[in-house]
């Protein structure tokens, strides 16, 4: 058991599926040191939540209509943004894509929700 977290991070959530969207977010408020402050069902949809929430990290599918999540990488990365990116997919080969392109981490769908939690705390102490 960790000590209390410093501060409470702030999570955007992206993922085309509703229940997945809603899972996180249960899951993620439910988290001493965590409030997901936005849920977008879109690329262009956690585009607009980063820059309109100043989140602390964003937690995004790789499969997405309109933009993938590798597209709204590139995008965050190609303008700047520091948020850290933790990409939750069932795609294994997304994962080493989103590597070379500045995800801070991956995590895959099947794995335990404590993988997710933890990934995120990693994510965000490299800021």
């Amino acid at each position: 058991m960790s000590a209390a977290p410093s501060r409470t991070l702030r999570i955007v959530v992206a993922d085309d599926h509703p229940s997945i969207r809603e899972n996180l977010r249960y899951l993620l408020n439910a988290e001493l040191g965590m409030v997901v402050v936005g849920v977008a069902g879109d690329g262009h949809d956690a585009l607009r939540l980063v820059h309109a929430t100043r989140a602390d990290v964003l937690v995004l599918d790789s499969d997405m209509r309109d933009l993938s999540g590798l597209e709204v990488v590139e995008a965050l990365r190609r303008d700047g943004s520091t948020i850290r990116i933790v990409l939750y997919t069932l795609d294994g080969d997304a994962c080493i894509q989103g590597k070379e392109i500045g995800v801070d981490a991956c995590v895959t769908k099947d794995s335990a929700p404590s993988l997710l939690i933890d990934a995120i705390r990693g994510a965000a102490q490299v800021a």
